[in-house]
């Protein structure tokens, strides 16, 4: 029995946690289309993207679309068309012409030559006679068959490679009852080195493409950090007590010197994590920082809230584009709208509950810290997985992008199950539940690599090498974050 072939289709929608405009703009940069070509493809309700795909090409392109938002799906066709009649292979454009007779257009699929902007089939039937449409169809396909270009193999097409998470809850409760004892001992001293060690442990089983990732840290610049930290609340709470105006002003000090420490915590942690043997970095400047941790929280209270959406987009814009891996840096192309949504959402949500507990706590009083508790949990559980896949699915490092599909359902169950498991343990079930949510986490991100990722991380370490490496900082210290 001849092997099946699989048609590419294209239905018009969009991913979650993506917005329509960034998608057309992101398809249009991949494959080199007009935007004219965008507007027709995503303007139609059926397009067929390619044909005739064996099973690897088709999970690549899939997986590749997918990433950038678009709702692709696979049509399989048994037996695959004649190689006589069959499509071949297209030119960097991605394709969305189909023909199916000669003379006819293809039911519900639209004909876009490669070669110039096609108008929407609605628009042209108004303005063209049918034969005319037929004959640019016929005249689209040629032109596609005329110039061939072969089938990239799977392995140079853009491919989702999803993270591994190795850990276990028994191996890693070993760690941290260790850890725990150690620190209580010496008085939280050795609370640094335990950080270390967690850290090396969820980094050294967390792989991806093969390789695990490395935490790099000296223990004894966390101490440092932990001591200054540990200084500055002692002082604080002196001041608390023996002097109420000093205390009014360490808190005035502390709120100015935040965006300071936030720069601080994500330079410290971005150089010491590390991917095939070259560390990610962190370039957020001061000033900038003071902008979007200081001034657009402020500017958010001044307009009752109705601007904290755009303030926390900033910080998330901030905090990703200034992170980079090697010399290459991150990229975030989410809009405020995403926030908003979000922000919308939630909002809805608390009301509802607040709503839900008044009316639980009237007629069932016993109840009203559970209700409180579900209120909590389906608040948390929401804000976490819509941030996570806006954030995620609108981050990119270079040619290659990162996918992240949290799901309500799966996400509430796990938090459900590690609030119990924790509860009725009194806390010793802690290191199963960080483990399990370390486990989650590899199974819904993933890294959509277009070409070897492992080339990429070679062209990062010669040209850090190039460039002599990184300038240590004279105040490499942890600040607790």
């Amino acid at each position: 029995m001849a092997e099946a072939s699989y048609t590419l289709v294209f239905g018009g929608g969009i991913l979650s946690g993506f917005e329509r405009e960034q998608v057309m703009q992101r398809f249009g940069q991949l494959f080199r289309a007009s935007a004219a070509d965008v507007e027709t493809i995503f303007g139609h309700p059926r397009v067929v993207l390619k044909r005739n795909l064996d099973r690897a090409a088709a999970d690549a392109y899939m997986g590749r679309l997918r990433a950038i938002g678009m709702a692709v799906s696979l049509d399989t066709v048994h037996p695959p068309a004649d190689a006589a009649t069959a499509e071949t292979a297209p030119s960097p454009v991605v394709r969305a012409a189909a023909v199916s007779q000669p003379g006819q257009l293809a039911e519900e699929e639209s004909v876009v030559p490669a070669s110039m902007a096609a108008r929407p089939r609605a628009e042209a039937a108004d303005q063209a006679s049918a034969s005319d449409a037929a004959r640019q169809g016929r005249e689209a396909a040629s032109a596609f068959v005329a110039a061939p270009t072969p089938v990239a193999d799977a392995t140079d097409e853009p491919r989702e490679l999803a993270f591994e998470f190795s850990g276990n809850g028994f191996e890693f409760f070993r760690i941290w009852i260790v850890n725990l004892l150690l620190s209580i001992v010496t008085l939280g001293i050795y609370s640094a080195w335990a950080k270390v060690r967690t850290q090396r442990y969820f980094y050294g089983n967390t792989r991806c493409a093969g390789a695990s990732f490395e935490y790099l840290a000296d223990p004894l610049n966390i101490l440092k950090g932990r001591l200054i930290a540990f200084a500055l609340l002692v002082l604080y709470l002196l001041a608390d007590k023996f002097a109420p105006p000093l205390r009014a002003a360490l808190a005035l000090v502390f709120s100015l010197i935040f965006p300071w420490v936030m720069v601080r915590g994500l330079a410290f942690r971005n150089r010491n994590s590390a991917w095939r043997g070259v560390r990610f970095g962190f370039d957020g400047r001061f000033g900038e920082a003071y902008r979007v941790f200081a001034l657009w929280p402020f500017v958010g209270v001044l307009s009752l809230g109705l601007l904290f959406p755009y303030a926390v987009y900033r910080q998330q814009q901030f905090v990703i584009e200034n992170s980079r891996y090697g010399t290459e840096s991150f990229r975030f192309e989410a809009r405020p709208r995403g926030f908003y949504m979000i922000a919308l959402v939630l909002t809805g949500v608390a009301v509802g509950g607040f709503l839900l507990t008044g009316f639980v706590g009237a007629v069932l009083p016993l109840l009203t810290p559970l209700a409180v508790v579900a209120v909590y949990l389906v608040i948390f559980v929401l804000s976490s997985v819509m941030f996570t896949n806006l954030r995620y699915n609108n981050a990119a490092l270079g040619a290659h992008g990162l996918r992240a599909d949290y799901r309500v359902g799966s996400y509430t169950m796990l938090m459900l199950t590690n609030m119990v498991g924790i509860g009725l343990t009194l806390g010793l079930f802690y290191p199963w539940a960080k483990v399990r949510s370390a486990r989650y986490a590899a199974r819904h991100i993933a890294f959509v690599a277009d070409g070897d990722p492992g080339e990429f991380a070679a062209a990062q370490r010669e040209e850090i090498s190039a460039l002599g490496g990184e300038i240590g900082e004279m105040f490499d210290v942890d600040l607790g974050l």
